[in-house]
């Protein structure tokens, strides 16, 4: 794959990304309680948008879901992990940034009453 051709794959991927959280959003925001909505999609956000090396010795990134999971599918079981660690990162401080927002939406509650 030459540059052009790699960059134009994650314009397409991040376009498609942020179409699909937007529609996510909207969906999410009407039928769940804010909190849980604010907590599923950080969580969306970090499983389609955490990058993760293809290969070891090589510069190439692509979505660490995809990664891991064509990393366990063809190689081995156990080879998943190089891309599970740099997901499981990005959970964690989508979890974080989730309970910040979560906090700020009800200290502005609380503040209106």
């Amino acid at each position: 794959m030459e540059a052009a051709d790699y960059r134009m794959a994650w314009i397409i991927y991040t376009m498609a990304g942020i179409v699909l959280a937007f529609l996510a959003w909207r969906v999410l925001y009407k039928y769940l309680l804010r909190e849980v909505a604010y907590l599923l999609q950080c969580f969306l956000l970090a499983l389609m948008f955490t990058p993760a090396y293809v290969l070891e010795d090589q510069r190439i990134m692509a979505p660490a879901l995809i990664v891991f999971l064509m990393d366990v599918i063809t190689v081995s079981p156990t080879a998943g992990i190089r891309a599970l660690i740099p997901l499981v990162l990005a959970l964690m401080v989508a979890l974080i940034v989730a309970v910040l927002l979560i906090i700020s939406h009800r200290i502005r509650l609380r503040r209106r009453q």
